[in-house]
Protein backbone atom coordinates (compact mmCIF):
# COMPACT_ATOMS: atom_id res chain seq x y z
CA UNK A 1 0.00 0.00 0.00
CA UNK A 2 2.88 2.41 0.75
CA UNK A 3 4.42 1.75 -2.68
CA UNK A 4 1.14 2.72 -4.32
CA UNK A 5 1.10 6.05 -2.40
CA UNK A 6 4.72 6.74 -3.39
CA UNK A 7 3.96 6.07 -7.07
CA UNK A 8 0.89 8.34 -6.95
CA UNK A 9 2.92 11.09 -5.24
CA UNK A 10 5.68 10.83 -7.88
CA UNK A 11 3.10 10.97 -10.72
CA UNK A 12 1.43 14.03 -9.18
CA UNK A 13 4.81 15.75 -8.77
CA UNK A 14 5.73 15.08 -12.43
CA UNK A 15 2.29 16.33 -13.54
CA UNK A 16 2.75 19.56 -11.58
CA UNK A 17 6.28 19.96 -12.98
CA UNK A 18 5.14 19.42 -16.56
CA UNK A 19 2.33 21.93 -16.06
CA UNK A 20 4.70 24.60 -14.78
CA UNK A 21 7.38 23.74 -17.34
CA UNK A 22 5.12 24.82 -20.22
CA UNK A 23 6.03 28.15 -21.82
CA UNK A 24 4.18 31.17 -20.41
CA UNK A 25 4.04 34.84 -21.31
CA UNK A 26 3.04 37.91 -19.30
CA UNK A 27 2.59 41.43 -20.64
CA UNK A 28 0.27 44.14 -21.88
CA UNK A 29 -2.36 44.35 -24.60
CA UNK A 30 -3.22 47.85 -25.84
CA UNK A 31 -6.21 48.59 -28.06
CA UNK A 32 -8.65 51.24 -29.20
CA UNK A 33 -10.85 51.02 -26.11
CA UNK A 34 -8.56 49.93 -23.32
CA UNK A 35 -5.52 48.42 -21.71
CA UNK A 36 -5.14 44.75 -20.65
CA UNK A 37 -2.77 42.85 -18.42
CA UNK A 38 -2.35 39.66 -20.44
CA UNK A 39 -1.17 36.16 -19.49
CA UNK A 40 -0.66 33.16 -21.79
CA UNK A 41 -0.06 29.56 -20.75
CA UNK A 42 0.89 26.97 -23.38
CA UNK A 43 -0.89 23.60 -23.25
CA UNK A 44 1.01 20.70 -24.75
CA UNK A 45 3.38 21.99 -27.41
CA UNK A 46 1.07 24.17 -29.47
CA UNK A 47 -2.23 25.62 -28.19
CA UNK A 48 -2.50 28.12 -25.33
CA UNK A 49 -4.92 29.68 -22.89
CA UNK A 50 -4.95 33.48 -22.68
CA UNK A 51 -6.48 35.42 -19.78
CA UNK A 52 -6.73 39.20 -19.78
CA UNK A 53 -7.83 41.67 -17.12
CA UNK A 54 -8.86 44.91 -18.83
CA UNK A 55 -9.46 48.57 -18.08
CA UNK A 56 -12.15 49.31 -20.66
CA UNK A 57 -12.30 53.03 -21.55
CA UNK A 58 -15.43 52.52 -23.64
CA UNK A 59 -16.41 54.87 -26.43
CA UNK A 60 -18.72 57.42 -24.79
CA UNK A 61 -18.03 60.42 -22.56
CA UNK A 62 -17.17 58.52 -19.39
CA UNK A 63 -15.84 59.65 -16.04
CA UNK A 64 -14.17 56.36 -15.12
CA UNK A 65 -13.17 53.21 -17.01
CA UNK A 66 -14.96 49.91 -16.73
CA UNK A 67 -13.32 46.58 -16.00
CA UNK A 68 -13.61 43.21 -17.70
CA UNK A 69 -11.99 39.79 -17.58
CA UNK A 70 -11.61 37.52 -20.60
CA UNK A 71 -10.43 33.92 -20.99
CA UNK A 72 -9.70 32.48 -24.46
CA UNK A 73 -8.57 29.04 -25.65
CA UNK A 74 -6.39 29.65 -28.72
CA UNK A 75 -5.59 27.06 -31.37
CA UNK A 76 -2.33 27.60 -33.26
CA UNK A 77 -3.41 26.94 -36.85
CA UNK A 78 -0.06 27.59 -38.57
CA UNK A 79 3.61 28.27 -37.83
CA UNK A 80 4.93 29.95 -40.99
CA UNK A 81 8.70 30.05 -41.45
CA UNK A 82 8.89 33.67 -42.62
CA UNK A 83 12.21 34.43 -40.93
CA UNK A 84 15.32 32.42 -40.04
CA UNK A 85 15.30 33.65 -36.45
CA UNK A 86 12.38 33.61 -34.02
CA UNK A 87 9.03 31.85 -34.49
CA UNK A 88 5.72 32.95 -36.01
CA UNK A 89 2.25 31.70 -35.10
CA UNK A 90 -1.22 32.26 -36.55
CA UNK A 91 -3.87 31.52 -33.92
CA UNK A 92 -7.60 31.72 -33.31
CA UNK A 93 -10.00 30.66 -30.61
CA UNK A 94 -13.21 31.17 -28.63
CA UNK A 95 -13.63 32.50 -25.11
CA UNK A 96 -15.84 34.21 -22.55
CA UNK A 97 -15.81 37.71 -21.13
CA UNK A 98 -17.49 39.22 -18.07
CA UNK A 99 -17.28 42.81 -16.90
CA UNK A 100 -18.75 46.08 -15.69
CA UNK A 101 -18.42 48.45 -18.65
CA UNK A 102 -20.03 51.40 -20.42
CA UNK A 103 -22.25 50.79 -23.44
CA UNK A 104 -24.83 52.63 -25.57
CA UNK A 105 -28.42 52.00 -24.44
CA UNK A 106 -31.41 52.59 -26.72
CA UNK A 107 -34.59 54.16 -25.26
CA UNK A 108 -37.75 55.45 -26.94
CA UNK A 109 -40.05 58.01 -25.33
CA UNK A 110 -42.92 58.74 -27.71
CA UNK A 111 -41.30 59.93 -30.96
CA UNK A 112 -38.06 60.76 -29.15
CA UNK A 113 -35.23 58.20 -29.39
CA UNK A 114 -32.45 58.52 -26.86
CA UNK A 115 -29.09 56.69 -26.91
CA UNK A 116 -27.28 57.39 -23.63
CA UNK A 117 -24.06 55.72 -22.55
CA UNK A 118 -24.45 53.92 -19.23
CA UNK A 119 -22.48 51.48 -17.10
CA UNK A 120 -23.70 47.95 -16.57
CA UNK A 121 -22.71 44.32 -16.53
CA UNK A 122 -21.73 42.60 -19.74
CA UNK A 123 -21.47 38.92 -20.57
CA UNK A 124 -20.17 37.98 -24.00
CA UNK A 125 -18.63 35.30 -26.15
CA UNK A 126 -15.29 36.49 -27.50
CA UNK A 127 -13.63 35.30 -30.72
CA UNK A 128 -9.93 36.05 -31.19
CA UNK A 129 -7.66 35.76 -34.24
CA UNK A 130 -4.08 36.93 -34.33
CA UNK A 131 -0.50 36.81 -35.56
CA UNK A 132 2.35 36.41 -33.08
CA UNK A 133 6.13 36.63 -33.32
CA UNK A 134 8.45 35.32 -30.60
CA UNK A 135 12.03 36.59 -30.71
CA UNK A 136 15.05 34.41 -29.86
CA UNK A 137 15.33 36.33 -26.60
CA UNK A 138 12.25 36.09 -24.29
CA UNK A 139 10.05 38.71 -25.94
CA UNK A 140 6.81 38.19 -27.84
CA UNK A 141 4.80 40.66 -29.94
CA UNK A 142 1.38 40.04 -31.44
CA UNK A 143 -1.46 41.74 -33.30
CA UNK A 144 -5.01 40.42 -32.97
CA UNK A 145 -8.68 41.20 -33.28
CA UNK A 146 -11.21 40.14 -30.64
CA UNK A 147 -14.89 41.04 -31.18
CA UNK A 148 -17.38 40.34 -28.38
CA UNK A 149 -20.94 39.09 -28.97
CA UNK A 150 -23.18 39.30 -25.93
CA UNK A 151 -25.43 41.32 -23.67
CA UNK A 152 -25.23 44.44 -21.52
CA UNK A 153 -27.48 45.08 -18.49
CA UNK A 154 -27.56 48.69 -17.23
CA UNK A 155 -29.19 50.36 -14.21
CA UNK A 156 -31.86 53.07 -14.05
CA UNK A 157 -31.27 56.34 -15.95
CA UNK A 158 -32.73 59.76 -15.14
CA UNK A 159 -32.44 62.68 -17.56
CA UNK A 160 -33.71 66.25 -17.28
CA UNK A 161 -34.77 67.98 -20.50
CA UNK A 162 -34.17 71.70 -19.78
CA UNK A 163 -36.25 73.39 -22.44
CA UNK A 164 -39.37 71.53 -21.36
CA UNK A 165 -38.37 71.24 -17.68
CA UNK A 166 -39.41 67.62 -17.85
CA UNK A 167 -37.70 64.71 -16.14
CA UNK A 168 -37.52 61.43 -18.04
CA UNK A 169 -36.76 58.28 -16.09
CA UNK A 170 -35.96 54.93 -17.62
CA UNK A 171 -35.71 51.61 -15.88
CA UNK A 172 -32.71 49.34 -16.33
CA UNK A 173 -32.53 47.53 -19.62
CA UNK A 174 -30.96 44.40 -21.04
CA UNK A 175 -29.70 44.77 -24.59
CA UNK A 176 -27.03 43.83 -27.08
CA UNK A 177 -23.43 44.72 -26.10
CA UNK A 178 -22.68 47.31 -28.82
CA UNK A 179 -19.11 47.92 -27.64
CA UNK A 180 -18.16 44.40 -28.75
CA UNK A 181 -17.84 45.59 -32.36
CA UNK A 182 -14.80 47.67 -31.39
CA UNK A 183 -12.97 44.35 -31.02
CA UNK A 184 -12.55 44.36 -34.82
CA UNK A 185 -10.00 47.16 -34.41
CA UNK A 186 -6.54 45.48 -34.23
CA UNK A 187 -4.83 45.36 -30.84
CA UNK A 188 -1.09 45.24 -30.12
CA UNK A 189 0.39 43.01 -27.40
CA UNK A 190 3.89 42.86 -25.94
CA UNK A 191 4.78 40.03 -23.53
CA UNK A 192 7.76 38.63 -21.67
CA UNK A 193 8.01 34.89 -22.36
CA UNK A 194 9.28 32.59 -19.62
Amino acid sequence: METKNIVITILLAFSALSMTAQPRALGARIGATGFDVSYQHTLGNVNFIQTDLSLDFGYGASSAPGIKGTAIYNFVVARPAWTQKGTWALYTGPGLSLGYVQDKVNYRSGNYIWHPYDYGFMLAVAVQAGLEYTFEFPLQISVDIRPYFGMHVNGDITRRIDRETEIIEHKGKTGYYNGGWYGFIPTLSLRYRF
